[in-house]
């Protein structure tokens, strides 16, 4: 073998092992964590830009029922505003959360049930503390959100509908949940939380 052949051989082998190098880091990258858009909330100087809880946000899909219930009563390690009465609290979203909608919760009911598609809304506090006080979904323990008022926001698909989730409520009231939870929860693809709390004098 000449020293040109020989030469060839190894670049040959430098080149299929850097291949294989950049195969498995793509495959080490895929099988990390996507992260996901960013839900913005300001409230007068404080201000948060988060990402979900890695198993809340569903890249594209949603996370099913009880994955989404409890992505949206989970209290714990949320980050806490602090409010005086008459401000207002600003919520900003990535465009990927709007294209298909969200909706904003107060300890577990929506604020509203049909979805915004704007990256930007406000909300009076006050008016939030007063939905905190109202009743709670069917089916939703009371004691979730005891003693913290909750505020989330939730991506739905694009297959969320107001009709179904209206038909499915009357049931529900009657103690058939599976309907109504499908038609509300089954349709979240992102949960991000944030809590407020009013100021001690």
């Amino acid at each position: 073998m000449t020293a040109i052949s020989r030469s060839r051989g190894r670049r040959a082998v430098r080149t299929a092992l850097a291949a294989g190098a950049v195969s498995l880091g793509l495959a080490a990258l895929t099988a990390c964590d996507k992260p996901s858009p960013n839900a913005h909330f300001t409230l007068g100087t404080a201000t948060s830009t988060m990402e979900t809880a890695p198993d809340c946000y569903g890249h594209g899909d949603a996370l099913g029922v009880d994955e989404a219930r409890g992505c949206l009563e989970d209290t714990s390690d949320v980050e806490v505003f602090s409010t005086e009465g008459g401000e207002t609290l600003r919520v900003g979203v990535d465009p990927k959360i709007a294209e298909n909608g969200w909706l904003l919760f107060v300890n577990g009911n929506p604020h509203a049930i049909d979805p915004s598609y704007t990256t930007y809304r406000s909300f009076p506090a006050d008016q939030l503390y007063a939905a905190a006080d109202a009743a709670t979904l069917p089916g939703q323990s009371e004691e979730a959100f005891a003693g913290v008022v909750q505020i989330t926001v939730a991506q739905v698909s694009e297959n969320y509908d107001t009709e179904a989730l209206m038909a499915a409520f009357g049931s529900a009231q009657t103690g058939d949940f599976g309907p109504f939870d499908e038609a509300l929860f089954g349709q979240f693809e992102g949960v991000w939380n944030l809590q407020l709390e009013q100021k001690e004098h």
